[in-house]
């Protein structure tokens, strides 16, 4: 009996502390006020070790912290968007437009942009806990809101710097000399490589995206009259979003140098394979497909993935 009830005493001693750990009485009173409202509606509330009130809502992290009072100052904050340079991530150019797009259309939650993240959140200041809760699902729809509100800002600022490196990079092209191969290009066709770069569908045989890892182009050019030579070969690839699919450090997806040689009859070449070995890189749907020779387009087709 009286190893229960130390046990009791010890359970009792830290409850205690999560609640009250830094927090002045009237912090105190609210911080419980707010953790019995979220568990009272089934919200799983934890406090965490910085006195945050934490819960998640349909997968996403939410967390409130307490703080000043007479007024009390409630910071109530939603889990924001990675930025980086990688696929997963949001890029930090577009993703400061679409912020400040956002921020000029709501007046209650509020988007930072830094180094590493988008911050999403709001301060309200009350005077007690219930002036709060009674509007918090108001305030998670405002964050669901601006969740969309950024997404699609941040989609169109996509868009338009990228059709505005396309429209300088089409300016560029109109300077250079056309390419000798044009019109000497019969068709192009594509098949599917494993992880290991090993074939896993033929060519012209339907690309599936379960299967997709990287995916290799061949070309069949005209007879060629002249003497053998030697190209290098770039090709751009688009997503059916409008997005290019870039080697690291480079304006294009795959490139090779081929030889051409003198013959009478139809030739056929292939160009490094490009993708990913990660699963779920190729999304069905219609993929653009420019091939470039001197930095000129020398044929256009699509291929789809299904």
């Amino acid at each position: 009996m009286k190893k229960i009830n130390l046990l009791v005493c010890l359970l009792l001693a830290f409850a205690t502390h999560a609640f009250a750990a830094d927090l002045t009485p009237s912090q105190e009173k609210a911080q419980r006020a707010l953790y019995a409202y979220l568990d009272k509606n089934q919200f799983n509330p934890e406090v965490d070790v910085d006195n945050s009130v934490c819960f998640r809502q349909g997968g996403v992290l939410y967390w409130i912290n307490i703080e000043e009072e007479s007024p009390i100052l409630f910071t109530f904050q939603r889990k924001g968007f990675k930025v980086g340079t990688d696929d997963s991530s949001f890029k930090r150019r577009p993703a400061i437009l679409a912020a400040n797009e956002v921020n000029c259309k709501h007046n209650a939650v509020k988007l930072k942009v830094t180094e590493k993240r988008v911050d999403i959140s709001m301060q309200v200041y009350i005077d007690k806990a219930e002036d709060f809760t009674a509007v918090f699902n108001q305030y998670l729809k405002c964050f669901d809101e601006v969740d969309k509100d950024f997404k699609e800002a941040y989609s169109a600022a996509v868009k338009a710097e990228r059709d505005e490196e396309e429209r300088l990079e089409r300016e560029a092209r109109k300077n250079l000399p056309p390419s000798v191969l044009r019109d000497f290009v019969a068709g192009m066709s594509f098949r599917l490589l494993d992880e290991n770069e090993e074939q896993s569908t033929p060519y012209d045989q339907p690309l599936r995206s379960y299967k997709a890892r990287y995916i290799q182009a061949r070309i069949e050019f005209l007879p060629w009259k002249e003497k053998d030579a030697e190209f290098q070969l770039q090709i751009k690839v688009t997503r059916p979003t409008g997005s290019p699919i870039y080697l690291k450090g480079k304006k294009v997806s795959a490139e090779g140098n081929v030889v051409l040689k003198k013959s009478k009859k139809n030739q056929v070449v292939e160009i490094d394979s490009f993708g990913s070995a990660k699963e779920g890189f190729w999304k069905a749907g219609e993929y653009k497909v420019e091939l470039m020779e001197g930095g000129d387009v020398i044929y256009t087709t699509t291929f789809n993935i299904l």
